[in-house]
């Protein structure tokens, strides 16, 4: 099934960018044509018993309003939800399930490195999350049945919480449109938007989102990198110290010294220095989706063998992104990982970037490139890539 978008007449990606992105919500019926959910509910269900996942149940009348239980979850946990008011979704079925990450294609026009994720989410009838807002941008696709959306584009809309529950549900919420969404339909909805998604009948819906770093957390980490890169294990030592006039001062010498010695580990990074930093930081995968390294590594010579064998390579759970440095080279990040490559090695990496499954052919013009073989021996040998189906 193609799972390209088809946008309404007159509407092409830079005009919905340029237009709406980050500023409006906007429907597109029938945006995937024919869309049929490779996953049924069962499925879903079976993924958030697996320990590995990141699962949640909300029961709008649990033991408490809005009540979140979080997985791994067993048959049971099923069996005793009652008949409607439930949503249970699944973070990162994409990573698991290859015919869910193929659907990412439809969104080719937004940079990988802000992809983050398709959540998965099923509920019973009248089934929702309550009314919320996202700090990130998100596309929802209707999968299967039908899913009444409201949202509330007043200017300033109120923001506020219910103190006391276990999801951020607003405490006044207005709706001003609202739309029923059918299988096939997307609809695009800018951060901060107050919105609120209740099922009618069971329904399926996949939400695709986007990576929006926090500026603290990225500034955090950045600082820590660079003081690990930049400042040495030592203490602060005096310099002609002599006796104080007032033993209670800080000299401004003294202030000077230690401010310039920080700000220079902060500040003294090249661009090619944070570009690195930056991709290996976006590239970094949660925890659980690591990629493990194999224990039947190859060589560069055993891998062309075996791919020529295999027919195909397939990439796992990890995130490949690059960018060119100010010297030419290519700097490829997997998976927190960074590697260096020549420049005429370009159409190498945009090809393993943006492909999630390569076949021979498209991969044998680069196999004679020993740098392109090294690079994906290696990546097959920290576990990014799978042989055959």
């Amino acid at each position: 099934m193609s799972h390209a978008l088809a946008l309404p007449k007159g509407l092409s990606t830079t005009h919905f960018l340029r237009e709406y992105w980050q500023r409006r919500p906007l429907l597109l019926r029938n945006a995937l044509p024919g869309f049929r959910s490779p996953l049924s509910a069962d499925e879903l269900a079976g993924l958030a018993c697996e320990p590995e996942m990141e699962s949640r149940l909300v029961l709008e009348h649990g033991v408490r309003p809005w009540e979140v239980r979080h997985g791994p979850f067993d048959e049971g946990s099923f069996a005793a939800l009652p008949e409607s008011h439930w949503t249970l979704l699944v973070q990162d079925v994409d990573k698991q399930v290859p015919e869910v990450a193929a659907v990412l294609d439809a969104f080719a026009f937004i940079p990988e490195w802000r992809m983050d994720d398709i959540m998965v989410s099923y509920a019973e009838d009248q089934g929702s999350v309550g009314p919320h807002t996202d700090e990130y941008d998100v596309f929802l696709i209707q999968a299967q049945g039908r899913r009444r959306w409201r949202i509330d584009t007043s200017p300033a809309p109120d923001t506020t919480h219910i103190p006391g529950l276990d999801l951020n549900i607003l405490q006044r919420f207005e709706a001003r449109e609202q739309w029923v969404l059918e299988p096939g339909d997307v609809l695009y909805l800018p951060p901060g938007l107050p919105h609120w998604g209740i099922a009618e009948g069971p329904c399926m819906t996949w939400s695709v989102g986007l990576r929006a770093p926090d500026w603290r957390e990225m500034a955090t980490a950045w600082c820590d990198h660079a003081i690990a890169e930049r400042l040495p294990r030592a203490r602060y030592r005096d310099h002609d110290l002599t006796p104080p006039r007032y033993r209670g001062e800080i000299p401004s010498v003294v202030l000077a010294e230690i401010r310039e010695r920080i700000e220079t580990a902060l500040l003294g990074a090249d661009d090619d220095d944070f570009a690195s930093w930056f991709g290996a930081y976006v590239s970094e995968p949660k925890e659980h989706l690591q990629p493990a390294p194999r224990e039947d590594a190859l060589s560069p010579e055993g891998l062309r063998e075996a791919l020529g064998a295999a027919g195909t390579l397939h990439r796992g759970t990890g995130r490949l992104l690059f960018t060119r440095t100010g010297g030419g080279d290519l700097l490829l990040f997997a998976s927190g990982e960074t590697h260096r490559l020549p420049v005429d090695c370009l159409d190498f990496t945009a090809l393993i970037t943006e492909h999630r499954a390569l076949d021979s052919g498209q991969l044998e013009p680069w196999l004679d490139n020993p740098a392109c073989l090294d690079l994906l021996c290696t990546l097959y040998n920290q576990g990014h890539y799978e042989l055959g189906d």
